[in-house]
């Protein structure tokens, strides 16, 4: 193995564990000041589990769907033989956003009233 190899390797595992790391300990911190404050560590719950399973499934379904906006715009706009995968990026960062803008917009603003 050369030595970039060996680098690129190290350094994914170590921003692996740098994430971890950053994850565990911020949370740590945030149950801790709030056992100070006098409030239960478990109290904050972001999400329902069934709105947080529908949330994912709108997103995987806007990325899809971008994949298929990506693939029409490129058989449609764009020379025959290039491989530029701009067009399926923009599609799926698109309809990505999207998917996520309509849950906000439907169950979203239940949540918070």
């Amino acid at each position: 193995m050369d030595i970039t190899g060996a680098i690129a390797i190290i350094f994914f595992f170590s921003t692996v564990f740098g994430l971890f790391y950053i994850y565990f300990s911020t949370r740590h911190r945030e149950r801790m000041n709030m056992i100070d404050k006098g409030l239960a560590p478990g109290l904050h719950r972001p999400m329902a589990d069934h709105l947080r399973t529908l949330k994912n499934g709108l997103l995987l379904i806007g990325l899809g769907l971008g994949c298929v906006a990506g693939h029409l715009f490129e058989r449609a706009a764009l020379p025959p033989g290039g491989d530029n995968p701009m067009p399926y990026f923009v599609g799926m960062a698109i309809f990505g956003g999207l998917a996520l803008v309509l849950f906000y917009a439907f169950f979203g603003r239940k949540q918070q009233g």
